[in-house]
């Protein structure tokens, strides 16, 4: 589905474009026929400005005064070692875990005598037999009755032959060009 929709935008882009072209030779073609048009009027010169007067020199500022030297940062005394952080823990000893207790086994109960019973396989099934004849219809008495009319014939049609079809020329006029002449 979506790609005709893209086929119906180019198309439409395709003769957009097509029609503004023709539009625009049309119209520079209506301006190479039209009689030429009177000169267009130069533009008057306009007075230059005078030059500007120099920028007058900035007045001298007052330097700043040196700054004053940093004072340095005073050195810290080292410390001394620290003392471990963790002190040395006695390790606890947890009491023995209490064994889990022997269960009894459990038995299944003893299997009947009598089997099962099995689903049947296919060749154990019964073989089907063959079903009784149908009983005979009742003969219905023939009543007489009225014969079918024939259809009347229709017409036969004919048709008159078809007009001969034209040739297609084999050579194709020529279309001037669109695009201006060439300027000497």
């Amino acid at each position: 589905m979506a790609i005709p929709k893209h086929c119906l935008v180019l198309i439409f882009v395709f003769a957009l474009s097509i029609s503004t072209h023709v539009e625009m030779s049309l119209a520079a073609r209506h301006l190479l026929q039209a009689p030429s048009m009177p000169q267009i009027p130069t533009l008057p010169t306009l007075p230059q400005p005078a030059a500007l007067p120099p920028m007058p020199a900035l007045p001298n500022l007052p330097q700043p005064a040196a700054l004053p030297p940093m004072p340095t940062v005073p050195t810290l005394p080292q410390p001394a070692a620290l003392p471990p952080a963790m002190p040395n823990l006695q390790q606890a000893t947890l009491p023995p875990q209490p064994a889990m207790p022997n269960l009894p086994q459990a038995a299944l109960p003893p299997q009947p005598a009598n089997p099962l019973p099995t689903i049947p396989s296919a060749t154990s099934l019964p073989k089907p037999t063959a079903l009784p004849p149908l009983p005979a219809a009742p003969a219905l008495p023939k009543a007489a009755l009225p014969p079918i009319p024939s259809l009347p014939s229709t017409p036969k049609l004919t048709m008159p032959p078809l007009p001969a079809m034209p040739t297609i020329p084999t050579n194709f006029p020529t279309i001037p060009s669109v695009a201006p002449p060439p300027s000497h």
